[in-house]
């Protein structure tokens, strides 16, 4: 029974144009030679690694190729060990698809960014949160926050629940007034 399955290579930048559409086709043909139906090659192109290593030759930048083909899953074993001993190849992923192959008319080039976070609503009353100095302020503070105190409640210093250093659980903060 026949699985989709779609293998990403990133390829050595330093291979070349030549050996790099040599390579992108010794595979293609290498799938279609063990009994897979190569739906679709995509060449992402030279772009640039998220991070480098001794595993990827310290290259900062990366060929990117997609198949996508259809097949038994006898054919991978061989298709992977190539991978694995072909110089020219830094990494590969093999996935299986469950369902229809995804298709990406044009990727977005590298130095564009396409997530637009949505607007985020501004209290006007407080101004920007960098203009602003909670963190010095205590309850009535005279500091640049006018008073408001923004710690954690279990740190708050209220006249009604003050209570002295040394003194008696059961005792007031002002002493032992309160008694008499």
């Amino acid at each position: 029974m026949a699985k989709k399955y779609e293998l990403v290579l990133i390829l050595d930048p330093q291979v070349g144009d030549t050996q790099l559409e040599a390579s992108i086709e010794r595979y293609k043909t290498q799938l279609e030679t063990a009994g897979a139906e190569v739906v679709n090659v995509d060449n992402w192109g030279l772009r640039k690694l998220a991070y480098t290593s001794m595993a990827l030759r310290r290259r900062q930048q990366a060929f990117y190729v997609l198949y996508q083909f259809e097949g038994a899953a006898e054919i991978l074993s061989p298709i992977e060990a190539a991978l694995r001993l072909d110089e020219a190849v830094l990494r590969h992923l093999l996935l299986t698809v469950d369902g229809e192959f995804l298709r990406v008319p044009q990727l977005a080039p590298e130095n564009i960014y396409i997530y637009n976070p949505p607007a985020r609503p501004h209290d006007r009353n407080r101004g920007p949160r960098r203009d602003r100095d909670d963190r010095r302020d205590g309850p009535g503070g005279d500091g640049p926050g006018g008073g408001r105190y923004s710690g954690p409640p279990s740190a708050r210093n209220d006249d009604a629940d003050a209570v002295s250093v040394g003194a008696d659980p059961g005792s007031d903060a002002e002493g032992d007034d309160a008694d008499e």
